[in-house]
């Protein structure tokens, strides 16, 4: 029964779901690419060695000299006789400017003028100008400050080095360095003690003058304050806000407050017992009950009389305002207070003209008093308070004044102790000396520090490796073969249908074939073989791509010769039998035909070409094999025009009475790139694999040979990675591969 034909009859899209669909590809990773071309990095290598080795050996030889140095300062102090360890002295740091001073110009002009030709005579002369034996040493002395052992703190220790061209020159130069700096020293020293002295004698004047002018303002305050008095008359020669102090003041202040809450107190409940009394009425029981609850006594006192009487409250107030007197002064509150009461009292007793009529209403008449005398004190105080607060107010601003004064010759005080102290420290300093420089090393022989063949040949190696790895970079870039497995399936946009690991022919047979079947049959002969698991994991995409379905034209070529198309499609042949397919291998490969060799087939005299030819018929040309299910049509003699035999009408009924027959039919073809055949024959394929192998222009040749294969409206089902190594099936592709099957001619139409 035949089938659809999908490049003639459209697929529909139930069953193109069902293709397998190319991924999308990785990003291509420069570091795999560069190690993929590590003989690039190899030669990098070689090449820098051998520069770095040329740089090492034309190099002028450097020697280096080195001395220690101990910067102490002097102190007076440690002069006295003071115990301690002298390195403590680095403490102040006081060692960076020495190590300024000692690379100076200054210094390297002493050494050049002075102290450079003491150390004649030099294997290589020094330069004759000053200015070029300055430049000449500069460029070649070095000073650095070297740390505590076990830490980073910088130490008064000095390291000095100098580099010359010859070992007996380097400790000559850092000679004459050393022995300027020693003698510039204290020169040096003596200059800036001189205009530390001058700061400082400045520095007490500027303060001394300060503190007059303070103090003056701060008298000036006081007296605004608290005025002038001739110390001999007391007379007040200038007036001041108030001689007293701000702080009684404020005392005073609180206490006149307290007493006149007090008294407003007291007013309150005063008034509270004058309603109750004036509410009482004028029988005697209802007043009794008014005086009970007032606490009055009904009864007369025998000394004053009835204390609620007015006669016996004036006595009363009399005789306290007698005992008072001597000890308050008139002018108290109190006594103010005890003035207007008795005369209220005597106003009231001449008024009334006798005695009252009870005890309650003498009562009331002594709330009244003595509310007024509240009202009097009260008037007292508030007159006090202001002014005593308006004194203040006017006390605040100088108060402020003067303890900013105050404050401020306080810190000056501490200023000019300092100072003081400070100019004696540096007088002492300046007899004792300054700075003391110690020899802990002296100038060593000149050692050869440049070059340094270790380093040479390293920059060398570094260099020669960057240079190989932009080689290989660029190699990798400009190289257009498959790099792994994501690039084929990126760049050809068709899924890898399997990986054919290169069949070993030298491995012995697990079966005796009847007949002497080519070794490159592994499904066949070695059905464990890696090979085998290879192909017919290929099988299984081929069943999954054709969704299973039987009568199918499957077309497998190449973009090549030489990449095992044959050999692929023979094994495929035989893993499809051997499921159960009912398969045809039929070899349309006109120009050079394997199938007879590969199985075994001895000089056919009739195969496709005779059929197509119309000279033999169709079952006198497809041959069984001893592999069940499996038949083989082979291609016969060779005919002379094998381009016109495979587009001929005739070709296409063979195909349609094999389709009908088989389950599958496998086209043996010629490569895409070298004729035109294969092209012919997709046209009438129901689908078509590509095998390559994975050579250095792998990339370029499947990307033409899909172009040609798509121009006639190819079904591609994927591609076929012929004798691929691990490498290929993912984790990088080399090129080195031995082909066992290559074309013994070329190609020609």
């Amino acid at each position: 029964m035949a089938t659809l034909n999908p490049l003639v009859d459209p697929v529909s899209s139930s069953e193109a779901e069902f293709q397998p669909q190319p991924t999308a590809g990785e990003p291509p990773n420069l570091l795999l690419a560069i190690v993929r071309r590590w003989p690039w990095l190899l030669l990098g290598l070689a090449v820098g060695l051998v520069l770095g080795l040329l740089y090492h050996m034309q190099k002028s030889p450097v020697y280096q000299s080195s001395a220690e140095l101990m910067v102490v300062k002097n102190r007076p102090d440690m002069i006295s006789g003071s115990a301690g360890d002298s390195r403590v002295q680095y403490v102040e740091d006081y060692v960076g400017p020495q190590v300024i001073v000692m690379a100076s110009d200054t210094i390297l002009r002493l050494a050049a003028e002075k102290r450079l030709d003491e150390q004649k005579p030099f294997e290589a002369p020094p330069p004759e100008g000053i200015e070029e034996r300055i430049a000449f040493m500069r460029s070649r002395f070095s000073v650095i400050r070297e740390k505590e052992p076990g830490s980073n703190v910088p130490s008064n220790v000095l390291l000095l080095s100098f580099r010359a061209p010859h070992p007996a020159d380097a400790p000559k130069y850092l000679k004459a360095i050393i022995t300027a700096y020693k003698n510039e020293l204290s020169g040096v020293f003596d200059e800036a003690t001189t205009r530390n002295l001058i700061q400082l004698d400045e520095t007490i004047k500027r303060i001394e003058s300060s503190q007059k002018e303070t103090s003056k303002k701060l008298r000036d305050a006081g007296q605004k304050l608290h005025g002038e008095v001739d110390p001999e008359t007391n007379k007040n020669l200038l007036p001041g806000i108030s001689q007293e102090d701000p702080a009684r003041v404020q005392q005073r202040v609180s206490s006149n407050r307290e007493a006149q809450t007090a008294l407003e107190l007291r007013r309150i409940v005063i008034d509270k017992e004058l309603n109750q009394v004036r509410d009482a009425g004028n029988a005697r029981a209802e007043r009794l009950a008014v005086m009970a609850r007032l606490g009055v006594s009904p009864e007369r006192p025998s000394l004053f009389g009835d204390p609620r009487d007015p006669e016996s409250m004036l006595l009363q107030l009399r005789y306290k305002k007698e005992e008072l007197s001597n000890r308050l002064g008139t002018g108290h509150p109190e006594m103010v207070s005890l003035t207007t009461q008795i005369k209220a009292l005597e106003t009231e007793v001449e008024k009334r003209g006798g005695p009252v009529e009870d005890e309650l209403e003498r009562y009331r008449r002594k709330l009244e008093n003595e509310l007024a005398g509240i009202a009097a004190q009260l008037g007292v105080l508030a007159e006090k308070i202001d002014s005593d607060e308006f004194t203040m107010r006017r006390m605040a601003p100088l108060l402020q004044a003067i303890r900013t004064y105050e404050e401020t010759l306080r810190s000056l005080a501490t200023e000019l102790e300092t100072t003081i102290r400070e100019r004696d420290r540096v007088r002492g300093t300046r007899t004792s000396g300054g700075f003391e420089v110690r020899d802990i090393s002296k100038p060593s022989d000149g050692a050869q520090v440049a070059p340094v063949l270790s380093r040479s040949l390293i920059l060398g190696s570094l260099l020669g490796m960057m240079m190989g790895a932009g080689l290989g970079l660029w190699s990798e870039l400009s190289d257009r073969s498959f790099r792994s497995p994501a690039d084929i399936r990126r760049r050809l946009g068709l899924s890898i249908l399997g990986h054919v690991p290169l069949i070993r022919t030298n491995e012995p047979a697990e079966i005796t074939p009847e007949v002497a079947v080519d070794p490159v049959l592994a499904v066949y002969l070695r059905p464990t073989s890696a090979e085998a698991e290879a192909v017919r994991a290929i099988r299984t995409q081929l069943l999954f791509s054709t969704k299973n379905r039987d009568h199918q034209v499957i077309q497998i070529t190449s973009p090549n010769g030489g990449d095992g198309k044959s050999t692929v499609t023979a094994n495929l042949a035989v893993a499809l039998a051997k499921a159960n397919k009912r398969v045809v291998l039929v070899d349309c490969d006109f120009r050079k035909p394997r199938v007879h060799r590969i199985f075994a087939i001895p000089n056919p005299e009739v195969g496709l070409a005779s059929v197509v030819a119309d000279v033999a018929d169709l079952g006198d040309a497809v041959r069984t094999s001893e592999i069940e299910n499996l038949s083989l049509l082979p291609c016969g003699p060779r005919p002379a025009n094998p381009a016109e035999l495979l587009t001929s009408p005739r070709f296409k009924e063979i195909l349609a009475d094999l389709r009908s027959s088989y389950d599958y039919v496998l086209l043996d073809t010629p490569p895409v790139l070298a004729v035109s055949d294969p092209a012919a024959v997709a046209s009438r394929a129901d689908g078509v694999i590509l095998v390559f192998r994975m050579t250095a222009d792998a990339g370029p040749n499947a990307e033409r040979a899909k172009e040609e294969l798509m121009a006639v409206s190819a079904r591609i089902l994927g591609v076929v990675v012929n004798a691929s190594s691990e490498r290929d099936m993912g984790y990088g592709y080399g090129y080195n591969y031995k082909y066992e099957y290559k074309y013994s001619d070329s190609y020609t139409d």
